[in-house]
């Protein structure tokens, strides 16, 4: 299995960014069709072209859009993005659920958006907060979260998990690599119970929440760890790079 490294830059991006970064990354980059590593960009919508263009030449490289804009009205909504429109934009990849965007959400909506996304692969993240991790409702939340997904299953779908544990976005502290690994282990068990279709190896689980140039290797090789979803170290070029080209 291939593990997946991606780049969530969130709200932070401009043309001048863009033809810096790839003028670096395109350079230094050491990847070709038999690594055994896919590389994914999640840029903010307007610049998903451009990034497109800039990535295009290199293979096992890939791009995906943050998020999605449902209207279960089938009314116009203004700043929406639909996923027709980003399918048009060949997107190969969504983020359904992240943290940042789950408090303004209902699991009905996110279950819809689940099934607008038949064309492109959805990663779908879940994370418990610091009370929560307190409390030893660790698993309790996540397996609540992992129902909205398998509630809204579909035939192919490729169920690509996030583990973000919202306490350790951005706080540059992170679960012990033990903790990670058994938490990885228990949504693949739990997704394996509740689908018995589903088998192991079809699941992807990456971690993420302060990943870094110095605990991306080790956490890459830990057991049930099929991958790394980097924030704020993917927006520098040198560091995200490095993080690409770890040899597992």
């Amino acid at each position: 299995m291939k593990k997946v490294i991606a780049a969530n830059w969130k709200n932070n991006c401009s043309k001048d960014f863009i033809n810096k970064y790839f003028s670096f990354f395109n350079a230094n980059i050491k990847i070709n069709q038999k690594s055994k590593k896919e590389i994914i960009f999640f840029p903010p919508d307007l610049y998903l072209d451009l990034v497109s263009q800039s990535i295009k030449d290199l293979s096992g490289i890939n791009y995906g859009c943050q998020n999605l804009n449902i209207n279960e009205n089938n009314t116009t909504l203004t700043g929406g993005s639909t996923s027709a429109m980003l399918e048009d934009m060949n997107c190969d990849y969504v983020i359904i659920g992240h943290s940042e965007t789950r408090e303004n959400e209902f699991n009905k909506s996110l279950k819809s958006k689940i099934l607008l996304c038949k064309k492109m692969n959805i990663i779908f993240c879940v994370g418990e907060n610091s009370l929560e991790r307190q409390n030893n409702q660790t698993l309790k939340k996540i397996f609540s979260q992992l129902d909205e997904l398998i509630e809204s299953y579909f035939d192919n779908m490729s169920i690509i998990i996030a583990y973000e544990p919202v306490w350790a976005i951005g706080s540059g502290e992170t679960p012990t690599l033990s903790n990670i690994s058994q938490t990885h282990k228990s949504i693949k068990k739990y997704i394996i119970q509740k689908l018995p279709s589903i088998k192991e190896n079809d699941i992807i689980v990456l971690y993420g929440g302060s990943v870094t140039e110095k605990n991306a290797g080790s956490i890459l090789k830990t057991d049930f760890v099929d991958g790394v979803l980097v924030g704020g170290a993917s927006l520098m070029a040198e560091e995200f790079t490095k993080i690409c080209n770890i040899e597992f």
